[in-house]
């Protein structure tokens, strides 16, 4: 426990500075899409949209801050090797641990608002490739890391793990159905007493006499 916090002490400071801006900007955009959803809806996806950002922030931050002294990243390919070696006497549990909880929160809020993630294999497909980008990223730069087939399959099972967790949840912040505009039905109304055009007499007598009685003429 005491190396790994040797290890990593550098992000104490950097959750310190991020956790008050996360903290900021969840009102700020829940305001903002209070202008064309409902109050609570906004506050609850305003909430998750900050958690995400400040876990995905921080993850970042963590994968590529320097181990050691040594900046030479180190290649493993053999499965289960590190996860072997830190059940043993010497061997640090905690590193196991902390891989499996390097992605779960992520795996638990992602569902949340991506319906294209909400199956398991889809959260673990996921997972499994942005742990290959992550641990190639580590290769990479040189940070003293050591770049493992066991990271990226703990990743992908602490990740799946989270979205097992918070599955019943998935769709606790789906948009609300629009609100179904009833029109009422037209009503056709027939007049029922007839229209009865009549004829003054003076003008049937002087213009149509010559057509009702021809011998007349």
């Amino acid at each position: 426990m005491e190396a790994l916090l040797r290890a990593f002490w550098g992000m104490i400071p950097v959750s310190a500075i991020a956790l008050p801006y996360a903290l900021l900007g969840w009102p700020l955009l829940a305001a903002r899409r209070r202008r064309r959803l409902p109050a609570r809806y906004a506050t609850a996806t305003a909430g998750v949209d900050s958690a995400a950002f400040l876990v995905a922030f921080l993850v970042l931050c963590l994968v590529t801050m320097p181990v050691g002294t040594s900046g030479v990243s180190t290649l493993d390919l053999v499965p289960g090797a590190d996860i072997t070696a830190a059940f043993s006497d010497d061997g640090s549990l905690w590193q196991v641990i902390g891989n499996v909880l390097l992605l779960c929160p992520l795996g638990a809020l992602l569902p949340l608002r991506m319906s294209r993630l909400r199956t398991l294999l889809r959260i673990a497909l996921a997972a499994l490739v942005a742990s290959v980008l992550v641990e190639g990223t580590q290769y990479l730069i040189h940070t003293g890391r050591v770049t493992s087939t066991d990271d990226v399959l703990l990743n992908t099972a602490g990740a799946t793990l989270g979205a097992a967790l918070s599955r019943r949840g998935w769709r606790a912040l789906d948009p609300p159905p629009p609100v179904p505009v009833t029109i009422p039905a037209q009503r056709r109304t027939i007049c029922e007493a007839p229209l009865r055009m009549r004829v003054p007499r003076s003008v049937w007598d002087t213009r149509y006499a010559a057509v009702a009685h021809p011998e007349r003429q």
